[in-house]
């Protein structure tokens, strides 16, 4: 359990992390308007967000720098935590990755890079995580099923399944908090609850590899709050692909390393929500010729078009991910104790 030091010094870092990304956004949406990168809304969305357009995208520096900063301090400055580095190496590769995809936006063709130029740094980004994970190196690849005490180590034969599930579970996770991000402030309030749960698992579960989570969670915490300034409605600044790339590689390796990707069934209840509507909103238009399940997807879209205002929306949803990242923590209380 961790001593009053280690909590005193978990919520310094989360302190750390909104001072920083709430001083940072200013001089940062100063350049970004002068550079004029302003993101371009398609005409598929709905027409209120018509006056969104030239709204500077490019907005998750502002909590991603404060976060790649604290989080080499932390694998650097406690024993145990250096598992922090690959993870942390990881959710960079897919923000280089939602990056390529702003530019193209905004400087190119506003509907981004293709799916394929898209899919392939990602594929070549998961698999090596993969990789590293069940090597074994500073990590035990477990699964923990949940409400019992069970852990079930990922040795031999099993690590090949395994390999393929978990390559699955990052790059569908890693989509859907991309997804996600569509409406005001949606994104980093939802992300809140499960960033937190995790890091308080990765803190209390005691596996190898989870070192550090606790404080990274703070510092995540913090640091989308710092963000939440500029991106509550009416946002002054989007964080785009840049920043749920990276917010989604953070949570889904963080799910897979505490031996819980189940946990988005629950926690991340509303990332999954979100992608599935998508899927099946394609494939029955597809089935049915043309006729739609929701008014619009991803789901927020659906709700907003039915009438509820984007803060409505952020409050219901985050509510959700509370009661699901309650529940999640309802699932490891064998495990804890």
């Amino acid at each position: 359990m961790p001593d009053l030091r280690d909590i005193i010094c978990t919520f310094f870092f989360g302190l750390g992390g909104l001072a920083a990304a709430a001083l940072l956004g200013r001089p940062l949406l100063a350049w970004l308007g002068r550079l004029q990168v302003g993101q371009q809304v398609r005409e598929l969305g709905p027409k209120s967000h018509y006056k969104k357009s030239g709204t500077p995208t490019f907005g998750g520096f502002i909590f991603m720098l404060p976060i790649t900063v604290g989080t080499v301090v932390i694998a650097l400055g406690w024993p145990g935590a250096r598992g922090l580095i690959p993870l942390l190496i990881y959710a960079l590769a897919l923000l280089a990755t939602g990056f390529a995809d702003d530019y193209v936006k905004v400087r190119i063709n506003k509907k981004g890079l293709s799916p394929l130029a898209k899919s392939i740094p990602m594929f070549v980004a998961t698999a090596a995580f993969v990789l590293w994970y069940l090597s074994g190196h500073m990590t035990l690849p477990v699964l923990l099923v949940p409400f019992t005490k069970l852990r079930l180590e990922i040795t031999g034969w099993w690590r090949l399944p395994y390999a393929v599930f978990a390559f699955l579970y990052l790059y569908y996770i890693a989509n859907s908090v991309n997804i996600t991000d569509g409406v005001d402030g949606l994104l980093s309030s939802v992300t809140i609850p499960v960033a937190l749960l995790l890091g308080l698992g990765g803190e209390l579960l005691g596996l190898p590899g989870t070192g550090g989570y606790a404080r990274l969670g703070s510092l995540m915490t913090g640091a989308l709050l710092g963000f939440l300034i500029y991106n509550r409605h009416p946002a002054r600044v989007f964080m785009g692909d840049t920043g749920s790339l990276a917010l989604g590689g953070l949570l889904a390796g963080m799910g897979l390393v505490t031996g819980s990707p189940w946990i988005f069934l629950s926690a991340g209840f509303i990332f999954c929500a979100e992608s599935l509507s998508v899927i099946i909103q394609r494939a029955y238009y597809r089935r049915t010729g043309g006729r739609r399940i929701f008014r619009m997807s991803p789901i927020h879209h659906h709700f907003e078009l039915g009438g509820w205002p984007e803060p409505v929306i952020v409050r219901r949803f985050t509510l959700v991910t509370v009661l699901g990242s309650l529940l999640g923590l309802a699932a490891w209380w064998l495990q804890l104790g």
